[in-house]
């Protein structure tokens, strides 16, 4: 029997082993192939389109969206902004510098002069890829690069309504290899440059002002192409935080903007304020950016949201006011991210979703309201081995008593199918739960306490044997010490920082970790 003759179904199935290449190949062997399978090919390999911002890149997206054949069947454009992630400004000197251990490990042997001159003459070619496509990443970053392009694609993509960018690390990409469904445009090409093992094994900070020069000039081609999306995404779930001072969102293009998302029903807004410093807060910008979610609130059923600035507490009084305006009437899934709240403005926040909503996330929350047993701690600033015994019974007595009313309000207004909690905390400083009941909670194999984070607490209503409010009212709160670990950044206290403990996170592996670290902004609270 000859492929022609084989079902659709199995003949789609054989395929589906095959790689893009492999099954392209197939398909333009033979017309009766190309046009059985064609609404498979393109369903698989274009529905979502991910796009690294090379010239490459961008080429083939026009080609995509001038495509009759597969323009149709692009659904999702997911943008990567970040190219080389942690090492994307080397120089000579950091590139090509070689650690021999390696070849120690892979020889069995010192390697030779000349095949250290080989492997330095190799490096040094390569340095020369490396900064060219490095500058053709950044003519692209800046508008009108991505922007030019986008404006001529989307009108002809007219089935992409979910627009977004997200974090992928070039190297992991470099490392996909068979059946990966992952359509990136761009990548051939970087791949026929580098590969995973010969790139620099070290890395240095992420950059986050791409995300906001990418981002911003998504959101004028959407205006400019009158595209009406469904779905928005300033990251993906890693929330790596789209950096406010380079965002630019007039007031002119806002207004333009608002009912082209009228039809929004997911968003992923994770906003970033400034990483040092001397940078400028732009209220104004950062308020509209706020607004798109109040706008979209009636209409969205799922929301991801993070608000934070990593160096200083942002005031409490942004959330506040959002709380206020926000009104939910379908929302089904509620993320929040690094986010400082007082417990009424929570309160406020969810009441609206109540009904509706079946998954609850929480992660990096602190609660900031004031404190009457003593004056106001203000945000951590120092070393965490102080923090349980600097503070008085009634002091923490009272930090407890704000999550367990946020847990009471739960339990009297909230009926989800699943709840996260993970790295609770009162003013960057964190605390503890410990669950009586996880072995009914649904997780049976789980343990009270789990890796390096004994905040993380998960409930599944469709596994449990016990209904939700009896589960989070019994949930016991304590503030702890967690222990600092080392990682591929450096040293942290007490884990992943919670948003207002400027500063925390010491860089230098064999710093002293009880080194004082300056006073950080006041800013009002309650």
């Amino acid at each position: 029997m000859s492929l022609t003759d084989l079902p659709l179904e199995l003949l789609t199935r054989l395929c589906e082993h095959l790689e893009p290449q492999e099954w392209g190949a197939l398909r333009i062997s033979c017309r009766q192939i190309y046009d059985k399978t064609l609404e498979a090919y393109t369903t698989r390999y274009f529905k979502r389109i991910t796009l690294l911002l090379t010239y490459e890149g961008l080429e083939r997206l026009e080609h995509v969206a001038a495509s009759e054949t597969i323009r149709g069947s692009v659904e999702e454009i997911w943008i990567i902004p970040n190219l080389f992630d942690h090492w994307a400004n080397l120089d000579k000197a950091s590139f090509t510098k070689v650690d021999f251990r390696i070849y120690l490990l892979k020889l069995g042997r010192h390697p030779t002069p000349e095949e250290h001159n080989e492997v330095q003459a190799e490096l040094e070619a390569l340095f020369a890829v490396y900064k060219a496509t490095m500058a053709e990443h950044h003519a692209i970053l800046e508008p009108p690069g991505l922007l030019g392009r986008l404006e001529k694609c989307l009108p002809r993509l007219e089935n992409a309504v979910t627009l977004g960018l997200r974090s992928y690390e070039t190297i992991s990409l470099l490392n996909i290899t068979r059946n990966a469904d992952l359509t990136c445009l761009g990548l051939r090409e970087l791949k026929s440059h580098f590969s995973f093992k010969n790139l620099p094994m070290f890395r240095q900070s992420v950059s986050y002002m791409p995300y906001s020069l990418v981002f911003s000039q998504l959101l004028n081609a959407i205006i400019k192409s009158s595209r009406k999306v469904q779905a928005l995404h300033t990251c993906s779930h890693s929330f790596c935080g789209m950096k406010l001072e380079p965002f630019q969102l007039p007031e002119s293009q806002y207004q333009s903007l608002l009912p082209l998302l009228k039809d929004l029903t997911t968003l992923h807004m994770c906003i970033r304020l400034k990483d040092h410093e001397q940078e400028n807060f732009d209220e104004d910008t950062f308020k509209r950016l706020l607004n798109i979610m109040v706008t979209a609130a009636p209409i969205l059923k799922i929301l991801n949201f993070a608000q934070w600035s990593p160096i200083e507490e942002l005031s409490p009084l942004y959330f506040k006011d959002v709380s206020r305006r926000i009104q939910f009437t379908q929302l089904q899934e509620l993320h929040l991210h690094s986010i400082e709240v007082t417990v009424d403005s929570l309160e406020k926040f969810l009441r609206t979703a109540a009904p509706t909503l079946k998954r609850l996330s929480l992660r990096l929350v602190s609660l900031v309201d004031r404190i009457t047993s003593a004056s106001d701690l203000g945000p951590l600033t120092q070393d965490s081995r102080s923090w349980v015994t600097s503070m008085s019974t009634e002091v923490k007595n009272e930090m407890q008593g704000l999550w367990k009313r946020v847990f009471e309000f739960w339990a009297d207004r909230l009926n989800p199918q699943y709840v996260e909690l993970s790295i609770l905390g009162y003013r960057g400083r964190s605390i503890t739960l410990h669950d009586n009941l996880y072995m009914e909670r649904g997780q049976r194999d789980a343990e009270p306490f789990s890796g390096v984070n004994p905040s993380s607490f998960y409930f599944d209503a469709e596994k449990a044997n016990i209904p939700f409010n009896e589960w989070v009212t019994q949930l016991q709160i304590e503030m702890v010490h967690l222990p600092s670990f080392g990682g591929p950044y450096g040293t942290y206290v007490g884990g992943p920082r919670l948003p207002g403990t400027s500063e925390i996170q010491l860089h230098d592996l064999g710093q002293n970790l009880s080194r004082q670290v300056p006073a950080q902004l006041k800013v009002p609270v309650g």
